[in-house]
C-alpha cells in the first residue's frame, strides 16, 4: 500500500514548492508539490491569470503522478487549489488536510474568507498597491517565528500573484474523505478565529494545534511531519478496510 500512496502538497499565495523541503525529508512517502505558476519571473507576469488558471496549472502537474491513492495537503490560499484537484482525482483522494488554509462556503472567494473589515479592505489595496506586500509587512505576517535565512528566503523568493486568485469566486465541494485541519496558534496572517471557521467549512472535526506561525513547515517540519505522518497512518487503516 505504501508504494501506492502519494502525498500530494499545495503551497499558499506569494510562496513556492520550496516550503515543503523540510518537512518532505520528515515523511515516509513519495511527494509531489505542486508550484504555483511563474515563480520568480517578476511582479506582473501573473496579472491576468484567473482563479481557473491556477486550478488549471495544478491540476496539470498531477498528471505524472502515477498513484492509486492520494492525500491532499494544502496551505493557505492553496485549500481552494486543493478543493478542486481532490475533486478531479476523485476516489484517487484517501484524504484532506488543510494547514491555516482557506476554505470558503461554496462558490465565494478566498477573500470572503477574511474577516471584516479585511475583506473589504483587501481588494482595495490590491487594486492599488498589488498583490505583493512590502518587505516588512511580509516579514511580520508571514515570518514572525523564522530564522533569519529562513525569512530572507521566502522574502526574496515572494511571487506576486493575480488579484482574481483573491477575488474570483469557486464553486467548491468538501470530499468525503479523512480530514485533518492544523490550527496555527501563532499565525499573524489568518487569525485563530477564521481557522475555526474554516475547519467548520471543511466539515472536519479532526483539528490538531500546533504552536507555529503561519509557515510551520518552515519552523517546526517535524512536529508537523509527526502529526501528517500519524494522519495518513489513519488514512491508509481506513481505506483498507472500506476496501
Amino acid at each position: 500500500m505504501k508504494e501506492e500512496l502519494g502525498i500530494l502538497f499545495i503551497h499558499g499565495a506569494g510562496l513556492g514548492n520550496y516550503i515543503w523541503n523540510d518537512l518532505k525529508s520528515n515523511l515516509k512517502y513519495s511527494t509531489l508539490m505542486i508550484e504555483f505558476p511563474n515563480r520568480n519571473t517578476g511582479d506582473k507576469t501573473n496579472s491576468k491569470l484567473s482563479f481557473e488558471d491556477y486550478v488549471t496549472k495544478a491540476i496539470s502537474n498531477t498528471a505524472s503522478f502515477e498513484k492509486q491513492k492520494v492525500i491532499v495537503i494544502t496551505h493557505s490560499i492553496g485549500g481552494l487549489i486543493g478543493l478542486r484537484i481532490a475533486e478531479y482525482l476523485k476516489s484517487k483522494t484517501i484524504g484532506f488536510v488543510g494547514i491555516g488554509s482557506a476554505i470558503p462556503d461554496n462558490g465565494k472567494s478566498f477573500v470572503s474568507c477574511l474577516p471584516f473589515p479585511q475583506r473589504l479592505i483587501l481588494p482595495l489595496v490590491m487594486q492599488f498597491a498589488g498583490t505583493k506586500p512590502p518587505k516588512s509587512v511580509i516579514e511580520k505576517g508571514l515570518c514572525n517565528d523564522l530564522n533569519p535565512f529562513q525569512v530572507k528566503e521566502v522574502v526574496e523568493k515572494f511571487t506576486a500573484e493575480s488579484k482574481r486568485l483573491y477575488t474570483d469566486n469557486s464553486k467548491i465541494k468538501i470530499p468525503n474523505v479523512n480530514k485533518l485541519y492544523v490550527e496555527l496558534i501563532n499565525d499573524k496572517e489568518f487569525p485563530v478565529s477564521v481557522q475555526k471557521k474554516m475547519a467548520k467549512n471543511l466539515n472536519c472535526k479532526n483539528i490538531v494545534t500546533l504552536e507555529s506561525g503561519h509557515l510551520p513547515m518552515l519552523s517546526v517540519p517535524e512536529k508537523l511531519a509527526e502529526i501528517l505522518n500519524q494522519f495518513i497512518h489513519i488514512c491508509l487503516e481506513n481505506d483498507l478496510k472500506n476496501n
